[in-house]
Protein backbone atom coordinates (compact mmCIF):
# COMPACT_ATOMS: atom_id res chain seq x y z
CA UNK A 1 0.00 0.00 0.00
CA UNK A 2 1.38 3.56 -1.07
CA UNK A 3 2.20 6.04 1.86
CA UNK A 4 0.84 8.99 0.03
CA UNK A 5 1.57 10.95 3.04
CA UNK A 6 5.45 10.22 3.03
CA UNK A 7 5.96 10.74 -0.82
CA UNK A 8 4.29 14.41 -0.35
CA UNK A 9 6.65 15.20 2.38
CA UNK A 10 9.66 13.60 0.70
CA UNK A 11 8.73 15.83 -2.56
CA UNK A 12 8.03 19.13 -0.48
CA UNK A 13 11.65 18.96 1.40
CA UNK A 14 13.28 18.75 -2.40
CA UNK A 15 10.90 21.78 -3.09
CA UNK A 16 11.96 23.65 -0.23
CA UNK A 17 15.36 22.98 -1.50
CA UNK A 18 15.02 23.63 -5.38
CA UNK A 19 12.69 27.13 -4.72
CA UNK A 20 14.14 28.39 -1.89
CA UNK A 21 12.91 32.39 -2.32
CA UNK A 22 10.05 31.15 -5.20
CA UNK A 23 7.91 28.64 -2.66
CA UNK A 24 5.23 29.54 -0.67
CA UNK A 25 3.71 26.54 1.00
CA UNK A 26 -0.12 27.94 1.79
CA UNK A 27 -0.91 24.48 3.75
CA UNK A 28 0.46 21.69 4.25
CA UNK A 29 -2.88 19.85 5.28
CA UNK A 30 -4.05 19.88 2.95
CA UNK A 31 -0.87 20.42 0.71
CA UNK A 32 -1.05 23.47 -0.78
CA UNK A 33 1.82 25.45 -2.24
CA UNK A 34 2.77 28.63 -4.61
CA UNK A 35 5.77 28.47 -6.74
CA UNK A 36 6.23 31.95 -8.79
CA UNK A 37 8.66 31.99 -11.45
CA UNK A 38 10.74 35.33 -12.34
CA UNK A 39 10.64 35.97 -15.95
CA UNK A 40 11.62 38.47 -18.50
CA UNK A 41 11.13 40.19 -22.19
CA UNK A 42 14.69 41.37 -23.56
CA UNK A 43 14.28 45.16 -24.71
CA UNK A 44 15.42 45.34 -29.02
CA UNK A 45 17.17 48.73 -27.52
CA UNK A 46 20.55 48.15 -26.94
CA UNK A 47 21.74 48.88 -23.17
CA UNK A 48 18.40 48.94 -22.07
CA UNK A 49 17.20 47.39 -19.06
CA UNK A 50 14.56 43.71 -20.12
CA UNK A 51 10.86 43.90 -18.72
CA UNK A 52 10.46 41.77 -15.96
CA UNK A 53 7.76 40.21 -14.65
CA UNK A 54 6.73 36.94 -12.65
CA UNK A 55 3.75 33.80 -13.12
CA UNK A 56 2.64 32.12 -10.28
CA UNK A 57 0.93 28.63 -9.99
CA UNK A 58 -0.83 27.14 -7.04
CA UNK A 59 -0.79 23.12 -6.64
CA UNK A 60 -3.38 21.38 -4.23
CA UNK A 61 -2.68 17.61 -3.61
CA UNK A 62 -5.23 15.33 -3.36
CA UNK A 63 -5.26 13.10 -0.39
CA UNK A 64 -4.07 9.90 -3.08
CA UNK A 65 -1.55 12.14 -5.15
CA UNK A 66 0.86 11.38 -6.94
CA UNK A 67 -1.79 8.65 -8.12
CA UNK A 68 -4.30 11.54 -8.55
CA UNK A 69 -3.14 14.35 -10.07
CA UNK A 70 -2.95 17.73 -8.19
CA UNK A 71 -5.39 20.99 -9.00
CA UNK A 72 -3.57 23.97 -10.79
CA UNK A 73 -3.88 27.49 -10.97
CA UNK A 74 -2.28 30.32 -11.86
CA UNK A 75 -2.43 33.22 -9.42
CA UNK A 76 -0.89 35.42 -11.18
CA UNK A 77 -0.31 35.49 -14.94
CA UNK A 78 2.11 38.66 -15.30
CA UNK A 79 2.73 39.23 -19.21
CA UNK A 80 -0.02 36.02 -20.28
CA UNK A 81 -2.96 36.91 -20.98
CA UNK A 82 -6.36 35.14 -20.15
CA UNK A 83 -6.21 33.44 -23.19
CA UNK A 84 -3.07 31.80 -22.95
CA UNK A 85 -3.57 31.62 -19.07
CA UNK A 86 -6.33 28.90 -19.54
CA UNK A 87 -4.24 27.35 -22.63
CA UNK A 88 -1.57 26.72 -20.88
CA UNK A 89 -3.67 25.15 -17.84
CA UNK A 90 -5.07 22.86 -20.52
CA UNK A 91 -1.42 21.80 -21.31
CA UNK A 92 -0.44 21.39 -17.78
CA UNK A 93 -3.38 19.20 -17.30
CA UNK A 94 -3.22 17.15 -19.97
CA UNK A 95 0.71 16.58 -18.73
CA UNK A 96 0.19 15.96 -15.60
CA UNK A 97 -2.30 12.98 -16.18
CA UNK A 98 0.63 11.11 -18.01
CA UNK A 99 3.04 11.55 -14.77
CA UNK A 100 0.44 10.02 -12.35
CA UNK A 101 2.04 8.06 -10.11
CA UNK A 102 5.02 10.21 -9.91
CA UNK A 103 5.55 13.42 -8.05
CA UNK A 104 5.33 15.92 -10.59
CA UNK A 105 5.54 19.51 -9.08
CA UNK A 106 8.96 20.77 -10.17
CA UNK A 107 8.36 19.06 -13.57
CA UNK A 108 5.03 20.77 -14.35
CA UNK A 109 6.95 24.21 -12.96
CA UNK A 110 9.67 23.70 -15.52
CA UNK A 111 6.66 22.73 -18.18
CA UNK A 112 5.50 25.95 -17.21
CA UNK A 113 8.76 27.83 -17.12
CA UNK A 114 9.68 26.43 -21.08
CA UNK A 115 6.34 27.93 -21.85
CA UNK A 116 6.89 31.02 -20.44
CA UNK A 117 10.33 31.34 -21.86
CA UNK A 118 8.95 30.64 -25.63
CA UNK A 119 6.14 33.51 -25.18
CA UNK A 120 9.11 35.85 -24.21
CA UNK A 121 10.94 34.96 -26.87
CA UNK A 122 8.15 35.17 -29.67
CA UNK A 123 7.79 38.80 -27.99
CA UNK A 124 11.12 39.89 -28.51
CA UNK A 125 11.17 38.40 -31.98
CA UNK A 126 8.26 40.32 -32.86
CA UNK A 127 9.45 43.36 -31.43
CA UNK A 128 12.78 43.02 -33.62
CA UNK A 129 10.93 42.67 -36.92
CA UNK A 130 8.89 45.84 -36.06
CA UNK A 131 11.85 47.42 -35.40
CA UNK A 132 13.86 45.92 -38.37
CA UNK A 133 10.84 47.05 -40.32
CA UNK A 134 10.85 50.28 -39.05
CA UNK A 135 14.08 51.32 -40.04
CA UNK A 136 13.73 49.58 -43.91
CA UNK A 137 11.19 52.61 -44.28
CA UNK A 138 12.90 55.48 -45.64
CA UNK A 139 12.12 59.46 -44.09
CA UNK A 140 11.57 61.96 -46.36
CA UNK A 141 12.73 64.92 -45.88
CA UNK A 142 11.14 67.97 -47.87
CA UNK A 143 12.22 71.23 -48.57
CA UNK A 144 10.85 73.94 -45.97
CA UNK A 145 8.15 75.86 -48.04
CA UNK A 146 8.69 79.78 -47.41
CA UNK A 147 7.66 82.76 -49.18
CA UNK A 148 10.68 83.01 -51.43
CA UNK A 149 10.93 79.67 -52.92
CA UNK A 150 7.74 79.46 -53.25
CA UNK A 151 7.12 82.77 -55.82
CA UNK A 152 9.89 81.16 -57.61
CA UNK A 153 8.48 77.70 -57.72
CA UNK A 154 4.88 79.70 -58.69
CA UNK A 155 6.42 82.02 -61.39
CA UNK A 156 8.23 78.61 -62.73
CA UNK A 157 4.90 77.10 -63.15
CA UNK A 158 3.30 79.85 -65.07
CA UNK A 159 6.15 80.12 -67.30
CA UNK A 160 6.64 76.42 -68.30
CA UNK A 161 2.41 76.45 -68.38
CA UNK A 162 2.48 79.61 -70.69
CA UNK A 163 5.51 77.91 -72.74
CA UNK A 164 2.86 74.98 -73.56
CA UNK A 165 0.59 77.26 -74.71
CA UNK A 166 2.82 78.88 -77.12
CA UNK A 167 3.13 76.83 -80.22
CA UNK A 168 5.48 77.81 -82.66
CA UNK A 169 4.52 78.12 -86.19
CA UNK A 170 6.30 76.26 -89.09
CA UNK A 171 6.94 80.02 -90.26
CA UNK A 172 9.45 82.36 -89.12
CA UNK A 173 6.90 84.54 -86.84
CA UNK A 174 4.66 84.17 -84.11
CA UNK A 175 1.13 85.33 -84.35
CA UNK A 176 0.44 88.01 -81.80
CA UNK A 177 -1.72 85.88 -79.12
CA UNK A 178 2.01 83.72 -78.73
CA UNK A 179 3.71 87.11 -78.54
CA UNK A 180 1.34 88.30 -75.07
CA UNK A 181 1.11 84.87 -73.91
CA UNK A 182 5.18 84.60 -73.72
CA UNK A 183 5.61 87.75 -72.48
CA UNK A 184 3.19 87.16 -69.94
CA UNK A 185 5.68 84.54 -68.57
CA UNK A 186 8.31 86.71 -68.26
CA UNK A 187 9.95 84.97 -71.72
CA UNK A 188 12.16 87.29 -74.11
CA UNK A 189 11.40 86.72 -77.27
CA UNK A 190 14.10 86.79 -79.95
CA UNK A 191 14.32 88.49 -82.97
CA UNK A 192 14.29 85.27 -85.18
CA UNK A 193 11.31 84.36 -83.79
CA UNK A 194 9.53 87.41 -84.02
CA UNK A 195 10.38 88.49 -87.27
CA UNK A 196 11.95 92.39 -88.19
CA UNK A 197 8.30 93.76 -87.25
CA UNK A 198 8.60 97.00 -84.74
CA UNK A 199 7.80 96.45 -81.43
CA UNK A 200 4.06 97.12 -79.91
CA UNK A 201 3.04 98.00 -76.57
CA UNK A 202 0.37 95.85 -75.59
CA UNK A 203 -1.89 96.91 -72.28
CA UNK A 204 -2.25 93.78 -70.97
CA UNK A 205 -5.03 95.10 -68.60
CA UNK A 206 -7.58 94.98 -71.50
CA UNK A 207 -7.02 91.23 -71.90
CA UNK A 208 -8.82 88.54 -70.16
CA UNK A 209 -6.47 85.14 -69.52
CA UNK A 210 -9.51 83.35 -72.03
CA UNK A 211 -10.15 86.50 -74.13
CA UNK A 212 -7.03 86.73 -75.75
CA UNK A 213 -7.24 88.80 -79.05
CA UNK A 214 -5.31 87.80 -82.13
CA UNK A 215 -2.47 90.79 -83.24
CA UNK A 216 -3.11 91.66 -86.87
CA UNK A 217 0.20 91.56 -88.72
CA UNK A 218 -1.04 93.91 -91.62
CA UNK A 219 0.87 97.18 -89.74
CA UNK A 220 4.26 94.96 -91.60
CA UNK A 221 2.66 96.62 -94.63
Amino acid sequence: MTDYQEEQEGELEALESIFVTELEIVSRQPPIYVVTIPCEIKDVEVGKPPKEFTVGLRFRLPEEYPDVPPEIEFTEGGELDEDLQKSILIELKEFAEQEVGCVMIFTLVSELQDKVNKFSDSIYDKKVQEKEDKDKVPVFHGTIVTRQNFTEWQQAFILERNLKKVKVAQTDKLTGKQIFLAKGGNLEIGENLIGETEDVEVDESLFEEDELLDFSDSDED
